[in-house]
């Protein structure tokens, strides 16, 4: 405990008190002592000393206090305050578990007389005729052949699931004697989801699952979660496959965005499958599951239903003045403990008021305290506190206002692209932009120029963020101004060099490859500054057109060289970035080129926009999990239209390294 510092005063009257004893003590040692001076000493060891006293009574309070103060404010937390949440929690987890049971078993109810109904009223429904010997006579479903074994069969006194790969089928037995009918839960053009939605009031979904157990654990997998594992951005056809077996009811919804009405109550109902043994050795999946999702509201609405809907009030009021009884009682109990704490809740009354304003979002509060208890001491943290949470906010402001900037900036760069997908004078353009960064560095673009041909470019500049950003941004600039010029080839690229030199430092450079390219005699021209060799893909023959330089930007007066290049009507044409080349994965070796020529080998004849997903897909697949580290950009050219035979013309380039 921090000893009691003592105020100068009272440090005064200790002197007193020391005086007032000596000179009481040298009047009694005198003879004939004047007796008005003993009686004045006498009265400042009284008075001293009762000051003294008083003031050490106040002092031993404000320790007994400050200690008491402690006691009952953790007390008054421990009893009164921790409780409410965990049993709040704990109600809310009980609740919530029950709901959960409730739905699962209303689930299973009702899908049981859906396969019951559905046998009454449709004898065409696929079946399965199993003899006494446990063998399938007859069948209506591929999976389910002639022959096999049908163990389950005898055992199938109430309609249950049978699974296989994917599909769950929920069997019913029509009669004594009668064949077992199939109702193919997970085919979308059956109506049984959509009538157990219906019967349920609850959005309901079908999976297949593979159940293990270790130790006490016992763990099941869906076959969803499996998929969804598997799925690959931008793989659209199995997410809708994975999402095609779930229903809602018909009708209005029920849910709203509220937390009574919204649905946010999620139950499972598992069984396994009936052929579980027989069928799912190898696949392992031997769980049928039946989900749903519905609202709190929907969920007591049934459950207190009954043949008379008023019913469902009564326990509604029972229970609202149970909780009312109860809510009482503990407001009383408030009531009693802030009377018994109010003496100590006056010394924090200042200290609470700062709080709210914080909470309020005035930070620039301070409480200023010059107690030296304690609570002063508190008081004194509280100020650090709201000072540095003044300065967090202006420094998070500050980065927010910086990230929306950039967020503006990468906006802007994407709008700078052309289209993705576009036909431009006999050719068909197929790109793909991925920046690693916010901003990224990877640039494409194409356009006609004043002669007729088209100009078709890919370009990557060094580094990530808002200056690769505004070199982008310059060089695609600076490019359509050239070309709208008229500059083509080895003069188009040694201006842009200068450009790029003059406005950057070496840190920052520029790789640019350039197709001039005219329809009418499919013929073109490459230029390239430091950028990966296009491919043309020729049927099977995948061919590279190399045409080594330096970068742009990098030294001044620099010349690039350019290659001319005659074509045939389907070739194909494709840039990359190094992105993709580079791409490594956990051992941190590269996709590389001859992968890369590999795909185009492979998959070139089954159209662009396979080819691009081809590509993105087996890049994808060597990286795994490691995050890419460049940007990841193609330009697929696709050139439509009869033409001549094509050669590979090497020319005079205008300029020459």
């Amino acid at each position: 405990m921090r000893p009691v510092p003592l105020r100068k005063s009272t440090k005064l009257w200790f002197v007193v008190l020391a005086a007032a004893i000596v000179a009481s003590v040298v009047l009694h040692r005198i003879p004939n002592a004047n007796g008005c001076a003993t009686l004045v000493a006498a009265l400042a060891i009284a008075q001293a000393a009762c000051i003294l006293l008083w003031r050490a009574g106040r002092a031993a309070f404000r320790l007994i206090i400050r200690r008491l103060t402690l006691r009952l404010a953790f007390s008054y937390f421990l009893i009164g305050i921790v409780p409410i949440p965990l049993l709040a929690a704990l109600l809310f987890l009980c609740a919530y578990m029950l709901a959960n049971q409730y739905a699962a078993n209303r689930l299973r109810r009702e899908i049981t007389a859906v396969g019951e109904s559905a046998v009454r009223g449709d004898a065409t429904l696929p079946g399965v005729v199993v003899g006494p010997d446990g063998l399938v006579k007859r069948s209506d479903v591929p999976w389910l052949s002639a022959g096999s074994a049908a163990p389950w069969a005898a055992t199938l006194t109430r309609p249950g699931f049978l699974v296989h790969g994917e599909v769950v089928a929920l069997a019913v037995r029509s009669g004594a004697e009668g064949p077992i009918r199939l109702l193919d839960l997970t085919d979308p053009k059956t109506p049984w989801l959509q009538q157990l939605a219906d019967r349920t009031g609850y959005e309901v979904g079908v999976d297949v699952g593979t159940s293990s157990r270790k130790g006490n654990d016992f763990n099941v997998e869906l076959a969803s979660e499996e998929e969804e594992r598997g799925m690959r951005v931008g793989d659209k056809k199995l997410r809708e496959g994975a999402d095609a077996i779930r229903r809602s009811p018909s009708g209005e919804p029920d849910a709203d965005a509220k937390a009574w009405g919204g649905a946010w109550v999620h139950a499972f109902y598992l069984e396994t499958a009936l052929n579980a043994v027989a069928e799912n050795a190898k696949s392992g999946r031997n769980v049928a599951v039946l989900m749903a999702v519905t609202s709190p509201r929907v969920i007591t609405r049934q459950l207190f239903s009954q043949g008379v809907d008023e019913i469902s009030g009564v326990f509604r009021v029972a229970l609202l003045v149970l909780s009312g009884i109860v809510l009482a009682v503990y407001a009383v109990a408030l009531i009693i403990a802030f009377v018994l704490v109010g003496s100590i809740a006056r010394n924090v009354n200042r200290l609470t008021r700062a709080t709210r304003a914080v909470a309020a979002g005035d930070f620039s509060v301070r409480v200023a305290s010059k107690s030296r208890d304690q609570i002063g001491d508190l008081a004194r943290s509280f100020d650090g506190m709201a000072a540095s949470i003044q300065d967090l906010l202006v420094e998070t402001a500050k980065k927010e206002r910086l990230e929306n900037e950039i967020g503006v900036a990468r906006t802007i760069q994407q709008k700078l692209l052309p289209s993705p997908e576009a036909s431009l004078g006999g050719v068909s353009i197929l790109a793909h932009f991925a920046p690693v960064a916010e901003i990224g560095g990877d640039y494409y673009d194409y356009l006609r120029m004043p002669d007729g041909r088209l100009a078709f470019a890919l370009g990557d500049v060094s580094g990530h963020g808002l200056p690769t950003g505004l070199l982008v941004a310059m060089a695609k600039s600076a490019l359509s101004s050239l070309v709208e010029a008229g500059l083509v080839d080895g003069e188009l690229f040694a201006r842009l060099n200068e450009l790029i030199h003059r406005s950057t430092d070496p840190r920052h450079y520029m790789t640019l490859a350039f197709l001039a390219y005219d329809p009418a005699s499919r013929e073109g021209v490459l230029t390239n500054a430091g950028q990966l060799a296009p491919y043309r893909v020729r049927g099977a023959a995948v061919e590279a057109l190399p045409l080594p330089s330096f970068p742009l930007g990098l030294f001044s007066g620099r010349t690039f060289p350019s290659r001319r290049e005659r074509f045939e009507s389907g070739d194909l044409l494709v840039f990359c970035s190094d992105g993709l080349i580079e791409a490594a994965d956990a051992a941190d070796e590269p996709f590389g080129f001859d992968r890369f020529e590999a795909v185009l080998r492979a998959r070139a004849a089954d159209g662009p926009a396979a080819l691009r997903d081809a590509i993105l897909n087996a890049v994808e697949a060597h990286t795994g999990v490691r995050p890419p580290e460049d940007d990841r950009t193609l330009l697929l050219l696709s050139l439509d239209g009869a033409g001549a035979e094509a050669t590979a013309i090497e020319s005079s380039p205008k300029s020459s390294e």
